[in-house]
């Protein structure tokens, strides 16, 4: 049986980033690719969100005995063939996979990509942080 105290813990991590990168939801492209502070303050704000999601979710796979995910893309995988995650898979897929070019610095992130994840990708946090919260409860 999952902790419910623990993933609680987890998504209060979990909202306070997306409240933080919803703060920006008006940023221009030109702001962002100007300012480097601001630039790495929502690259980090990101990854951290991301890292959220998929830490709340192994903690469920774990606890739940769903599976052994082997990288990041299949605790995903596991919580949508769960009913966990409900649509969008794809989408937190590639969140997934963004998150390993930003903690591994595979390539140099490019401005308009990371706005385009504030702009619209924001509110998979926000569905993904309400599916969580639908588990425990």
């Amino acid at each position: 049986m999952v902790d419910a105290e623990v993933v609680r813990n987890k998504l209060e991590h979990l909202e306070e980033y997306i409240n933080d990168l919803e703060e920006y939801q008006d940023l221009s492209l030109e702001r962002l690719a100007g300012d480097k502070v601001l630039f790495r303050y929502l690259e980090r704000t990101i990854h951290l969100a991301v890292d959220s999601v998929l830490n709340i979710g192994s903690h469920i796979i774990s606890d739940e005995r769903l599976g052994n995910p082997k990288v990041n893309s299949e605790i995903i995988e596991i919580l949508a063939e769960n009913h966990i995650i409900k649509e969008n898979v794809e989408s937190y897929i590639k969140m997934a996979k963004f998150r390993n070019v930003i903690v591994h610095d595979y390539a140099e992130i490019d401005p308009e990509i990371l706005l385009m994840i504030i702009k619209e990708n924001v509110i998979d946090l926000k569905v993904i942080f309400r599916w969580y919260m639908e588990y425990i409860d």
